[in-house]
């Protein structure tokens, strides 16, 4: 019962990123006025506002003006709640429950923004990273519990030398991983007279590795650039593409953190047996 009423949660959650996805590259508030067509401007009655429900019964048509309503609204609904299913299954209503819940609802918004415009609000990803370092208690411990964040913490906290301080690991994966970005957005533009990696793709990897850790965001951007390729080399062999088109490299960077943060610890403890 509770799982069900996670999902169900997260397809409500998944309506109202509908409209930051919508709203927030307009500059355009999020609260008012209410939902309404993009095409016609009417407002959409609340029995026509039900997540996922809605779409089926209408035949994926507005009501009034019969124009085809875009499959990214139940898809974003159906991603959302089988992300907070997959979290309360997870986690078991644990606090990381809550706190990656939130994280990937924000990664959702910023794949679809990314994908349709080609830009990650600055909107979504500082204050998220904000959000990440004060809620940082929440997260999974062991996240955050690598050389260089206990060492700094050791530093910090001098009374108790072994304590786990998590605001110091997520400070510490914001920065290693906007940094890591940064450095590789640098030398692109240096060698490429070119820019190849936008600032907002630097922020977001602050965001991801203030609630992840340096080293699932390592992960993340790995992921990212696998896919990215393949779907670079794709649109090339039958699109007719060039290695000169630009990609939506926030879209896979948060298809990199989606899988990041429910494999990624496996991921990374069997990589790191291994060797």
């Amino acid at each position: 019962m509770l799982l069900t009423f996670c999902f169900i949660l997260g397809l409500v959650v998944g309506s109202f990123l509908n409209v930051c996805i919508y709203r927030i590259p307009r500059g355009e508030s999020i609260v008012f006025p209410r939902s309404h067509c993009p095409q016609c401007g009417k407002d959409i009655p609340a029995h026509h506002n039900i997540p996922l429900l809605a779409y089926i019964w209408l035949g994926g048509k507005c009501s009034f003006c019969k124009k085809p309503i875009s499959l990214q609204y139940p898809l974003v609904e159906l991603l959302t709640g089988l992300i907070f299913f997959g979290c309360a299954l997870k986690w078991e209503f644990a606090s990381p429950t809550y706190l990656n819940a939130l994280f990937l609802s924000l990664i959702v918004i910023l794949i679809f923004i990314d994908y349709n415009h080609q830009i990650l609000p600055n909107v979504i990803t500082i204050p998220g990273t904000l959000v990440a370092i004060a809620l940082s208690f929440l997260q999974e411990k062991q996240l955050y519990a690598d050389s260089i964040s206990l060492n700094l913490a050791s530093a910090v906290n001098a009374s108790n030398p072994g304590a786990m301080l998590p605001w110091i690991g997520a400070l510490v994966g914001a920065i290693i991983s906007a940094g890591t970005l940064f450095l590789v957005a640098l030398v692109y533009q240096l060698l490429r007279k070119r820019q190849g990696l936008g600032m907002g793709d630097v922020k977001m990897m602050a965001l991801v590795g203030a609630f992840l850790g340096w080293r699932l965001a390592f992960l993340t951007i790995f992921i990212g650039s696998l896919v990215g390729s393949i779907i670079g080399l794709l649109l090339i062999l039958f699109r007719g593409k060039t290695l000169q088109t630009k990609l939506a490299f926030g879209t896979f960077l948060g298809m990199g953190s989606l899988l990041a943060v429910f494999y990624g610890p496996a991921v990374i403890s069997w990589y790191t047996a291994s060797l």
